[in-house]
């Protein structure tokens, strides 16, 4: 029988082929939790399946866009044939792309800030929806988000659209903590740092098992207040 803190938990993992989803995925298997890694990639899911399952239970691969709300109806459908309850769900999915980082606020490209708020916020909006009736008291949803989407003191006018999409996920992130409290879920989001991802680029200093550190702490920290905004375990920060 699995062992360790998140042991019989079933976790839904978003963007986990890769960077920081696969950190988690690693993270949380080691602690016992059997994951589901929703990639766009099927080749590239099954790949990490492979690197995580010497951890502990094999992870089932589930593809789905997450820019697309059909998708991820069909993902969630499928995870709901899978597993009888989802305890839970990482919003990690994320993009940032080089037009938006030299593209000052002033000149934003609609068809840039549609693609990113489609990935950034509008699926992890239609994740939660879908996967909200498979799970009861003491589930949990952790959405990545960032500190470059903070009102204040944050991205100075870098990658708008990025920003504004972290910005939006901070708030629903509240707003659905809020709608699920009597349900007993906890909703938070977090601030994974300037991760050493293909996103993070060369000059990151954050080592992607840090991030899942975080991770791993919201799934398990006691009930309490919720929708909050954290950096590191037990730190929350304003937004």
């Amino acid at each position: 029988m699995a062992q360790g803190v998140l042991a019989g938990r079933v976790a839904v993992i978003t963007g986990a082929n890769r960077g920081i989803g696969l950190a988690i995925a690693r993270s949380f298997t080691r602690e016992g939790a059997t994951c589901a890694l929703v990639v766009r990639d099927q080749a590239a899911g099954e790949n990490a399946a492979r690197d995580v399952a010497p951890l502990g239970a094999t992870p089932i691969v589930v593809r789905a866009d997450l820019s697309d709300r059909s998708s991820i109806a069909r993902a969630a459908e499928e995870l709901s044939k899978r597993f009888d309850r989802i305890d839970l769900l990482v919003n990690n999915a994320g993009i940032l792309t080089d037009e938006d980082r030299g593209t000052p606020a002033s000149q934003m490209d609609s068809a840039i800030l549609d693609d990113t708020l489609a990935v950034n916020l509008l699926g992890p909006i239609a994740m939660s929806e879908a996967l909200l009736p498979k799970m009861g008291r003491g589930s949990r949803i952790i959405n990545v988000s960032s500190t470059m989407g903070q009102l204040t003191g944050g991205s100075a006018g870098y990658a708008p659209a990025y920003c504004i999409s972290k910005t939006a996920l901070n708030a629903f992130t509240e707003a659905l903590a809020a709608a699920v409290s009597d349900k007993g879920i906890l909703v938070d989001s977090f601030h994974p740092g300037w991760a050493k991802t293909r996103m993070g680029g060369p000059n990151a200093t954050v080592e992607p098992d840090q991030s899942a550190s975080v991770a791993l702490f919201l799934a398990t920290r006691p009930t309490g207040e919720t929708g909050l905004f954290w950096r590191h375990p037990g730190v929350v920060i304003e937004w």
